[in-house]
């Protein structure tokens, strides 16, 4: 359901639904546990020569970002 419904099926405020979803996704992906990540995928994305690359690394099993960085990785 959107935030929008839930919020009228309860006869509450969408900000107070939204603040619930954002508290409850913070707990649960604010801090991955990396010993329990067995598969990751690593994603380096071009935006143009002004802003560069983008790194983003997930954790596949849970869909959780793991790593968000400005620039490329650098490959040992």
């Amino acid at each position: 359901m959107t935030i929008q419904a839930v919020a009228r099926h309860l006869g509450v405020s969408w900000d107070l639904v939204k603040g619930i979803q954002k508290d409850n996704l913070n707990k649960r992906y604010r801090l991955p546990k990396l010993a329990k990540i067995k598969r990751i995928a690593l994603d380096e994305i071009y935006q143009g020569k002004k802003l560069g690359y983008l790194t983003i690394d997930l954790d596949l099993q849970r869909g959780a970002v793991i790593l968000l960085a400005m620039g490329k990785v650098p490959m040992h």
